[in-house]
C-alpha cells in the first residue's frame, strides 16, 4: 500500500481514467460531506462483499480515504483491497479534513450507489 498526498490524488483525478475514489467511513459522515466523485464503501464486516461488488475489474486504480490521519480506517481498507487482489491501491492518509481545509470541491448527501 501506498500513501499519497492530497497533489497527488488532484494528479490522479485529473490523469486516471480508471479511478475508484472510495470513502470508506460510515454513510452518515459520507452524507456529511465526501470527495467530489466518491463512493462510499464503509469498513465494516461487508466491506469486501461490497468492493467487489461495485469495483469487479481488480486492475482499477483505487485510492481509499477517511477523516484523516488519526483514522486508521482507509489504510485498513488498502490492506483488505490488495488482499483481495486489486492491483494498484493507494490510500489518501490526510483524508477528508485535510481536502475540505484546503478549501477544495466536497459534495454532500447519500451515495447513488446502493449495494
Amino acid at each position: 500500500m501506498v500513501t499519497i498526498s492530497r497533489n497527488e490524488l488532484q494528479d490522479l483525478l485529473n490523469t486516471c481514467l480508471d479511478l475508484k475514489l472510495v470513502e470508506v467511513l460510515p454513510e452518515i459522515a459520507y452524507q456529511d460531506y465526501h470527495l467530489p466523485q466518491a463512493i462510499n464503501v464503509p469498513l465494516s464486516d461487508f466491506f469486501n462483499e461490497r468492493v467487489l461488488r461495485l469495483i469487479p475489474d481488480r486492475s482499477n486504480t483505487i485510492v481509499v480515504y477517511s477523516l484523516n490521519y488519526e483514522c486508521h480506517q482507509s489504510g485498513q481498507a488498502a490492506m483488505c483491497l490488495l488482499e483481495l487482489g486489486y492491483q494498484t491501491v493507494f490510500d489518501y492518509e490526510p483524508g477528508k479534513i485535510d481536502w475540505r481545509a484546503a478549501q477544495l470541491p466536497i459534495e454532500y448527501g447519500a451515495s447513488r450507489i446502493r449495494y
